[in-house]
């Protein structure tokens, strides 16, 4: 399918900086990202924990090999303290839930297991169910110490306004105890940009993010805004996108995120629900605790669908075909992108499924909707020498009522060996028939080659919201015969009715973004819109990062696009971008390079017998990163 540009990211310059490590003589504190259990946090949680529970978490944590796998921390969260403190001022167990809490902390050392508690920079902490540290930073720590603490977190619920000065206090108070303990500071309500404070302040770790819960789309919020963090980080002190929360996820979405904080270096802990399917993959694990001076990064946002890699410190590349969206996609990636070494064939694994095999160059993955494939590529050919085969299928972007619908069904080899035999059946979805036969064979698909089948699917009833095309067969290699399916979903479409329709209400068929998603009425990552200091009304435009496009079905109903545009004031000083109009592919506007400052310009283009619209803001031409723009108030008039 006809793209109206090629977008390529411009990354951010990361840096790995982080907390300075100790003095040589000793061992720097979560060298690696912490890994371990939370149970746990939050006003539901609390009144099902206790000290048997805490036992039976420790005792699985032991059988279920999740120890040895690297989960050494058990952390109670913030309801493990009595209401009041000791007649002596000290922090006292709540005697019902723990009647021995030093005696819980030794069963979890004897079993091998390290033991976190809670406690915050207020005089209570947050949700107010014990009281905090202020003040009593000393005592607390000594306190701690004298437990045999190993971790310990501090949210800044206090309603400080130097947080980072109140995280320094009870790390400077640990540091006198002499007993090694990770400081993890959770500022979760207040929004004080710890990556900024916390290295400084102490912390190990901090958490970035709110609570999550267990949808993937919050998931995938929480990424958005890790993105630009991704440099603060490193051994000593690491960025936490937060915890793992498993509980109502899909074996596919469980992969998915846990892939990505792999990716990212997060520390791995697991909030109640303990999947050991999930948590105990070794080969995932060891991309989360392998450090290579920098973590994961997105190299390309293909609409819902995004590459990220991370490159390994023995020179191979871990790299998330990862599919946000709804629909199923087919998603290709040029190895060269990684930075991994040039080389004629790369060993490619999939971290999931064990699968072994060859590229000569490009990964490619039929990637169900909010699900990911996770791979590791090294230069060089592995053996057996397997070929990487993907059976495709591609769609439209959007179809119209009672009109067919076009596609193809593509085999592809990207290996460096031939693949024969093969034969795939189309499913043609309920109330549509599929021209031509159901049944392809295909007698050979050389290295490197595409064989492609056009497919037309033609309505029998009234289409759905959605056309979902599946293909599923069986190829042979010299390794002997293999299975492949792949799936794609397009969605019905519509014209805007008469008068003046926003682009920010509309469904996109289409979407395309240099940093995280396109939003719809922020930009930045939930900022309010502003340019040349003029500052905007919250969801009275669209906010992207160059390069950027966005594609919207107009079927020839409208008669003007208007609009005003410029850079965001959220942009890195030195950003420029371009920005241009396009009706079926044709340019129909087009700016010169627009820097940041400048006041928002008003357009408006004749949009007469368009079917597809798209707006685009381009790279202005230097690379730079930062480059945030916005379109305010884009609507047509039809």
């Amino acid at each position: 399918m006809r793209r109206f540009c090629v977008l390529l990211l411009s990354l951010l310059g990361l840096t790995a900086a982080v907390v300075a490590p100790a003095a040589a003589a000793e061992p720097v504190v979560a060298a690696t990202p912490p890994m371990g259990i939370s149970w746990s946090r939050g006003w539901n949680q609390c009144p099902r924990i206790d000290d048997a529970k805490v036992r039976a978490a420790i005792d699985m944590l032991v059988t279920s090999g999740l120890r040895d796998a690297g989960y050494r921390y058990v952390n109670i969260g913030n309801c493990w303290a009595a209401k009041t403190r000791a007649a002596d001022g000290t922090l006292q167990p709540d005697a019902a839930k723990f009647p021995d809490l030093p005696g819980l902390i030794a069963y979890a050392h004897g079993n091998g297991l390290k033991f976190g508690l809670h406690s915050g920079t207020g005089t209570v902490v947050c949700g107010s169910f014990m009281p905090g540290s202020r003040d009593r930073e000393d005592v607390d720590a000594q306190t701690f110490a004298g437990w045999g603490v190993d971790y310990l977190e501090y949210d800044t619920c206090g309603g400080e306004t130097g947080a980072g000065d109140a995280v320094k206090k009870m790390s400077d108070a640990l540091t006198r105890t002499g007993r090694p303990i990770v400081l993890a500071a959770l500022d979760l309500i207040s929004n004080h940009r710890q990556w900024e404070w916390a290295p400084a302040a102490g912390a190990h770790t901090w958490q970035v993010n709110p609570w999550l819960d267990d949808n993937f789309f919050v998931t995938n919020t929480v990424l958005d805004s890790q993105i630009p963090l991704a440099g603060h980080t490193g051994p000593g002190g690491w960025s936490d996108p937060g915890l793992l929360q498993f509980g109502y996820q899909t074996a596919a979405t469980r992969q998915a995120q846990f892939s990505l904080w792999a990716l990212m270096n997060a520390p791995l802990f697991v909030n109640e629900t303990f999947p050991a399917d999930t948590m105990g993959n070794a080969e995932v694990i060891a991309v989360d605790q392998d450090w290579s001076g920098t973590p994961g990064r997105k190299v390309r946002d293909l609409s819902e669908g995004e590459i990220w890699a991370k490159p390994m410190s023995d020179g191979s590349v871990a790299v998330l075909l990862l599919n946000r969206g709804a629909y199923a996609r087919t998603i290709p990636f040029d190895l060269a992108e990684s930075g991994i070494a040039a080389a004629p064939a790369y060993r490619v694994r999939n971290l999931w499924t064990g699968a072994e095999l060859t590229s000569t160059g490009t990964l490619r993955a039929s990637v169900p909707a909010l699900s990911g494939v996770f791979l590791r590529v090294w230069p060089g050919q592995p053996s057996p020498a397997e070929p990487l085969v993907t059976l495709g299928v591609q769609l439209p972007e959007g179809f119209l009522a009672g009109q067919p619908v076009t596609g193809t069904v593509t085999l592809t080899n990207d290996g460096d060996t031939p693949v024969t035999d093969a034969r795939y059946a189309i499913t043609a979805p309920a109330g549509w028939q599929l021209d031509g036969p159901a049944q392809i064979d295909v007698p050979r698909v050389s290295p490197g080659s595409t064989v492609t089948q056009e497919i037309t699917l033609r309505p029998a009833t009234a289409p759905a919201a959605k056309v979902l095309l599946t293909a599923a067969g069986t190829y042979t290699t010299e390794a002997g015969a293999r299975t492949a399916a792949g799936s794609a979903e397009s969605p019905l479409v519509t014209a805007p009715g008469t008068g003046t329709t926003y682009l920010d209400t509309r469904p996109w068929p289409y979407s395309e973004n240099g940093l995280g998603p396109v939003e719809r009425g922020s930009v930045a990552n939930g900022a309010r819109m502003s340019i040349g200091g003029t500052g905007y009304a919250p969801n009275s435009g669209i906010g992207v990062h160059a390069p950027s496009v966005i594609r919207l079905y107009l079927g020839g109903a409208c008669k003007s696009f208007t609009t005003q545009y410029g850079v965001d004031d959220a942009a890195s000083p030195q950003a420029t971008v371009a920005f241009r109009v396009l009706g079926d592919g044709r340019e129909l506007f087009a700016t010169g390079v627009v820097g940041r400052g400048a006041k928002a310009q008003k357009l408006t283009v004749p949009v007469a017998g368009v079917q597809q619209l798209a707006i685009a803001v381009d790279d202005g031409g230097d690379g730079s990163a930062g480059e945030y723009a916005d379109w305010i108030a884009p609507n047509v008039s039809c």
